[in-house]
Order: structure tokens, then C-alpha cells, then sequence
């Protein structure tokens, strides 16, 4: 499917509206709103830990979002440090470490909802350097950026490169790493004429 839209807002309710009208959307209900959980982000969350520079990371930002809770429970079992930015990163970050959580609990820090207990806080000037970034999105290109006006939409599930302030953030200090965000199978916006030099390549059926 292809469609054009005259700004980011109706892009980004087409995403939400095709989620919840084909019954692809998962909790927190609706989808409107947020970014997005869907069917398939566990197994988006296990194929990630497949590819470099995820698979061997120790220190790894991973968005608050639902999509991502399995990435942040599968990072604790491998034994890496989770760094979970506040809104707009006006709290800086909570930090997770697995060497003080028990096993028993990973999937109960990984909910943030209930990982107060295990948190850390972490001023953003103290974040330190980051091995790999997981973002949340609602609307991305084929190639994997961030939805700009007069793009299209296209279906077709896969992990793509995508930036966030972290990353920019990161990029000022020195730190440039590599980016990934997930999004579902058939509610994506694309294709990029412009793609930047560096990013990693979509992987997925």
C-alpha cells in the first residue's frame, strides 16, 4: 500500500488507525497516542540480540515503551545494563542493572511500571558511553528514518535505524552509535529518497 501525507500528524494516525482496525495492536489499548505495542515485538526483541552492535553490548538505551519491554528483560538476562530515559530526559535516565536484580525480577524491572525498586537514577551529564541505542517510533521510512512530509507509506515487518535525542546527544559527546526502532509489519512510512551515510540495514520477512 501506498499513500502520501501532508504532515507528520496524519501519518502517524494512519499507523494507529490500521493497528487497531486489523486487530494488530497489543496493551496498553488504544494505540492512539503513544508509540505503539503490536504483534510481534517479542520475537523483534529476540532477532534484535542477533545483530552487532546489540548481540555484545554491555551498556544499552532502550526507550520506555511497551514495544520494547522484552528488549529490556532479554538485555537484563544477557547481563547488560539498561538505561531507561525519563520524558523529554528531564530526569535524565534510570538506569537498570542486572548484578543487583535477581533473576527472578528481571521481567518485573523490564515492566517499569513496577521497577521502581531497581532503578537508579542517572543525570544526563553522567550518562556514560553507550554500546547501542533501542528507539520507539510510530512512523518510520522503508530505509529506516524518521517519517518527514511527503513521504509514503509501505508494509513490510523488519528492524530499521532510527535517532533519537540520545543519539544526538551522544554524537555531541563523541559517542556515535548505532540505532534501531521496531515497528509492525504493515503500517510504515517510506520509501527515503535522501538516506543518510551511515545506518543499518532493515532485517526481517
Amino acid at each position: 500500500m501506498t499513500r502520501r501525507f501532508p504532515d507528520k500528524a496524519s501519518a502517524r494516525q494512519a499507523v494507529w488507525d490500521r493497528l487497531q482496525a486489523e486487530g494488530l495492536a497489543r496493551f496498553p489499548f488504544p494505540p492512539h497516542g503513544r508509540i505503539p505495542n503490536f504483534q510481534g515485538a517479542k520475537e523483534a526483541a529476540r532477532r534484535l540480540f542477533e545483530l552487532e552492535p546489540w548481540k555484545s553490548a554491555k551498556r544499552i538505551k532502550v526507550n520506555p515503551d511497551a514495544p520494547q519491554r522484552h528488549v529490556r528483560e532479554e538485555a537484563l538476562r544477557r547481563g547488560m545494563t539498561v538505561f531507561v530515559p525519563t520524558p523529554r530526559l528531564r530526569g535524565g535516565f534510570k538506569r537498570l542493572d542486572p548484578g543487583k536484580i535477581p533473576k527472578s525480577k528481571l521481567a518485573q524491572a523490564a515492566s517499569l511500571s513496577k521497577s521502581s525498586q531497581w532503578a537508579e537514577d542517572v543525570p544526563l551529564e553522567e550518562l556514560p558511553r553507550l554500546d547501542a541505542i533501542v528507539c520507539g517510533s510510530v512512523a518510520v521510512t522503508r530505509e529506516g528514518h524518521r517519517w518527514k512530509p511527503g513521504r509514503n507509506v509501505i508494509g513490510r515487518t523488519h528492524l530499521t535505524a532510527a535517532c533519537d535525542g540520545v543519539v544526538q546527544f551522544s554524537r555531541k559527546r563523541g559517542h556515535y552509535k548505532r540505532a534501531v526502532t521496531f515497528i509492525h509489519v504493515k503500517p510504515q512510512v517510506g520509501p527515503d529518497p535522501h538516506p543518510p551515510p551511515q545506518k543499518i540495514q532493515p532485517t526481517g520477512r
